[in-house]
């Protein structure tokens, strides 16, 4: 029989973990106006998306971030994603994604821990995120995705992940800096 050797509590294996860090600033940057920080759930759609990756049948990494108005947490059968519309399914976010590119993605091993940390940024500009109808009115955006966009970049076609974190009121004075760390676990 082989023994196999465990790690020390809270060293390496578990699951993938993930949070987000939500800074709310002026338009054109300056000092934080608002900072929220949360942890997320990994979707069905992500564990499929990266099953796809592993086996090559998805070539297009996480590239994109969408916000959203919904308050749930995610919960069985962990397939929802942002929420944009109201109960009446009027839209009430308009431009609720941001793109992101390679250079907005970090790795770092993080070797006493026994695992990987990639760090995404993704940045919503004063134009996104805002009311349809009037963007200086104030939206409460509550929840945030990483996933990979869809064909004209406006939502994601398959989420990674869902966050639910306190309302960061924005309006079009306001930009929205989302940075996201996923860990992944490595050893016995």
């Amino acid at each position: 029989m082989s023994q196999q050797r465990r790690m020390p509590h809270g060293i390496g294996g578990g699951g993938i973990e993930g949070r987000v860090t939500v800074v709310l600033r002026p338009a054109g940057g300056g000092a934080p106006l608002l900072v929220r920080h949360s942890r997320n759930a990994v979707l069905r759609g992500g564990g499929e998306l990266l099953a796809a990756l592993f086996s090559g049948a998805a070539a297009t990494p996480i590239n994109g971030a969408m916000v959203g108005i919904g308050e749930e947490p995610a919960n069985p059968p962990y397939e929802a994603g942002p929420t944009i519309t109201d109960g009446a399914g009027v839209v009430r976010l308009l431009r609720p994604v941001a793109a992101i590119a390679p250079a907005d993605c970090t790795v770092a091993t993080i070797a006493d821990e026994f695992r990987v940390r990639v760090t995404v940024r993704a940045l919503l500009p004063a134009i996104n995120a805002v009311d349809p109808t009037d963007p200086a009115t104030r939206v409460e955006i509550t929840e945030a995705s990483l996933g990979v966009l869809d064909g004209p970049g406006t939502g994601l076609a398959q989420i990674y992940n869902r966050v639910v974190f306190e309302p960061v009121p924005k309006t079009d004075a306001h930009e929205l800096a989302l940075y996201f760390e996923v860990d992944f676990p490595y050893g016995a």
